[in-house]
């Protein structure tokens, strides 16, 4: 009788979903200098940190656990997950670090001076099939222009999406099997917000990239980390050292044209910093507010790759 109280409490605990939340663990901060190979170069004096989060599925053991303890963090998952399932989430999130390095040799080759060039695609990889979407697109299509402009990320597609009404109509041209397809798609109010319903995936592929980067990463995935992967790729590059070579940590997701993205566990990534005995830590500027005025440590906010480069110039 014990056992099997025992086994269905396990059960209960760890494999009950919460489907609308995901927990933030406390994460680590990795020191760049082994996790990136640049052929040919060294890296100057200082160290770069890569911070990170654990993130956890909505189940009652974590959630109990994120409202007892210090450094756990009850999040919505719409916020980071949109509709995506535990599986359809580890995949995305794998792509996106994947995306992450390949975009940092992108930015920091180019802010280097060497001559790079790059196709990116905005693709559709899940589609929501209660919302208007699941009339307009097809898993596949590659997402050119929405009512005449390009989508320059992943999350420029929601922002279109929501700058006008639900129900409002928008033009779209997709590429669909080697040709180009026009149609419009209604928008529909979904989590709070005007949605077409897609899970959308950026690609970047580099068509000249002088310099093939290695990078030695294992276990830790989603996308922020390209803001310091970028950093470390570019002064490993050129020999110049940042801040005067002191300890920087941070956190950002960056896209093909430099511009810093809004990340998720600010606070945790922050805590990992410190623990690391960070001295600087670099934050996308939408992320600040929730960090600033941590003591202990200099928070930066920065918007683009080159934002971050003066900023770590004036320290």
């Amino acid at each position: 009788m014990v056992l099997a109280v025992a086994v269905v409490t396990t059960l209960l605990l760890f494999y009950v979903p919460l489907p609308k939340v995901l927990i933030f663990g406390p994460g680590g901060a990795v020191d760049l200098n082994a996790l990136v190979e640049v052929p040919g170069h060294t890296p100057p004096p200082g160290t770069l940190y890569l911070t990170d989060v654990t993130v956890m599925p909505g189940r009652p053991a974590f959630y109990i656990a994120a409202k007892l303890l210090k450094g756990f963090e009850i999040v919505q998952r719409s916020d980071y997950a949109g509709t995506a399932n535990d599986t359809q989430f580890d995949r995305e999130l794998v792509d996106a670090m994947r995306e992450s390095q390949t975009v940092a040799q992108v930015v920091a080759e180019r802010a280097a001076g060497l001559p790079v060039k790059v196709e990116t695609d905005t693709t559709v990889v899940g589609i929501n099939k209660t919302l208007p979407a699941a009339h307009c697109f097809k898993n596949g299509d590659v997402i050119e222009k929405i009512d005449g402009r390009t989508p320059s990320s992943v999350d420029s597609v929601a922002a279109l999406a929501a700058s006008k009404p639900a129900g409002s109509r928008f033009t779209l041209a997709v590429k669909r099997a080697a040709r180009v397809v026009t149609f419009t798609c209604t928008t529909a109010m979904y989590q709070g917000k005007p949605r077409f319903g897609v899970i959308i995936s950026q690609t970047t592929t580099p068509v000249s990239l002088p310099v093939k980067v290695t990078y030695h990463v294992k276990d830790i995935n989603g996308s922020s980390a390209g803001l310091m992967f970028a950093l470390q790729i570019y002064r490993t590059l050129t020999g110049q050292s940042l801040a005067g070579g002191r300890k920087i940590a941070g956190t950002g997701v960056l896209s093909p044209d430099g511009t810093v993205l809004p990340v998720g566990g600010a606070l945790e990534k922050l805590h990992a910093a410190m623990n690391k005995g960070a001295d600087i830590f670099l934050v996308p500027k939408s992320d600040f507010s929730a960090i600033s005025g941590t003591p202990g440590i200099k928070i930066v906010s920065v918007g683009s790759f080159d934002d971050a480069l003066r900023k770590l110039a004036q320290l």
